[in-house]
């Protein structure tokens, strides 16, 4: 659907010097980027603080111009003005933050935005009711809570039924029940065909989310793919959670590193394997369990957290993430 290639976007630095004082030069951005955006998928994007994620976003969305490579959308790439257009009128897209003051309602913005794109106004209504803001539609925008301004970003980036939706930081603000809800509906959009990008500071939330992540560090993307996929080319070894009953097994075989693991109530012992090559197949796992009682045998996936910090190599706290979903929120009321 929509593709990057070798796609490469700096901001621009003030450095003045004694001849001209309004000279700039390259800063920071993303450089050589490829990547896929496929329709149905739910793309995470993940990274450090200033890896360049938004500016990436902001490129998908046509709203930057990129210095080198190209983007393609439905296999053509974007050189004229109406192409440039076409992408903008397919794209709908939720910056991280949008200061919504002023003496105005959600009806009221709606309605404009539906007059300025084209669209019927009905549509806006229907869009105030997808997000669960029904009840709030004539209210003044001071009144709105901060997850209700973010349910209003996201009202206006549906509007229109793009064939992509890109999203900064859109968890920001909700309370669980309705970063539930928004799940739900993202894998709705999903199911109807809709390519989605998402970022979020939130680990454990976007986990639950995407379908495939690309990992971001220093403006460029150092993998990409399913967080399967992404732990083999990181080297990190399948794993297999065991427990049973009886004697402790002395060894699982020359290839395989034991963990020693807390056992579980009625259980003798406990480990975590790490098989250093391959995947734990039917086979692997029918031979251990020869002359063992077993209690549990589970497979082990990775999570987005140790994806990062092996992509990295920074700590999930220098990159600036949480990895925990009871944190305060301000309530949505």
């Amino acid at each position: 659907m929509l593709n990057l290639h070798s796609a490469t976007y700096r901001h621009r630095l003030r450095r003045a010097t004694m001849t001209n004082p309004w000279a700039t030069i390259p800063g920071p951005g993303v450089r050589g980027i490829d990547l896929e955006i496929k329709s149905g998928c739910i793309l995470g994007l993940v990274g450090p603080n200033g890896a360049g994620k938004t500016t990436l976003m902001q490129i998908l969305a046509g709203i930057l111009d990129l210095e080198d490579g190209h983007i393609q959308l439905d296999g053509t790439p974007i050189r004229t003005e109406q192409q440039h257009l076409n992408l903008c009128a397919s794209v709908g897209y939720m910056p991280e933050s949008v200061s919504w003051v002023g003496p105005s309602t959600p009806n009221h913005i709606l309605s404009r935005l539906c007059a300025m794109r084209g669209v019927q106004t009905s549509e806006g209504e229907e869009i105030l009711k997808l997000v669960g803001l029904s009840n709030r539609v004539d209210d003044d925008l001071s009144t709105l809570s901060k997850g209700m301004r973010q349910r209003l970003s996201l009202a206006t980036a549906l509007l229109g039924e793009p064939r992509i939706l890109i999203l900064d930081e859109p968890l920001n603000g909700l309370d669980p029940v309705a970063q539930s809800a928004f799940r739900t509906l993202l894998r709705q959009l999903a199911q109807r065909g809709t390519a989605i990008v998402i970022s979020s500071h939130s680990l454990t939330d976007l986990e639950r989310i995407i379908d495939e992540v690309a990992l971001m560090h220093r403006g460029r993307i150092v993998e990409s793919g399913s967080l399967s996929t992404i732990e083999r080319d990181l080297g990190i070894f399948a794993r297999l959670d065991i427990a049973g009953m009886g004697s402790t097994p002395e060894s699982f075989g020359d290839e395989i590193r034991a963990e020693p693991q807390h056992p579980h109530k009625g259980e003798d012992w406990a480990y975590r394997l790490h098989l250093e090559q391959g995947d734990w197949t039917a086979q692997m796992r029918a031979s251990i369990q020869n002359e063992l009682t077993i209690t549990r045998m589970n497979p082990v996936s990775a999570d987005l957290e140790e994806v990062l910090t092996a992509a990295t190599g920074l700590s999930v706290e220098d990159s600036g993430f949480d990895v925990f979903t009871d944190v305060e929120v301000e309530e949505d009321e």
